[in-house]
């Protein structure tokens, strides 16, 4: 997904997997992919989720707190 890249936006965005009690196993961060605008990161989520059923529910919490999902 892309966030925008300033100090507390990764804590922000792992709130809201907490809330949506996915369990984060890894992440990666690219900031210098030329499709990103200057103030963008791209973040790489690598997730435990309890099956199909949550990993939608939680793409959704993602996306109903305005991150731009990308499969």
């Amino acid at each position: 997904l892309r966030l925008t890249d300033r100090p507390g936006a990764l804590a922000t965005l792992l709130a809201v997997l907490s809330a949506a009690d996915a369990n984060v196993l890894d992440i990666g961060h690219v900031r210098t992919d030329p499709r990103l605008g200057l103030t963008e990161v791209e973040v790489e989520l690598q997730l435990e989720t309890k099956g199909p059923e949550h990993c939608a529910e939680v793409s959704a919490a993602l996306r109903d707190a305005g991150y731009l999902v990308l499969d």
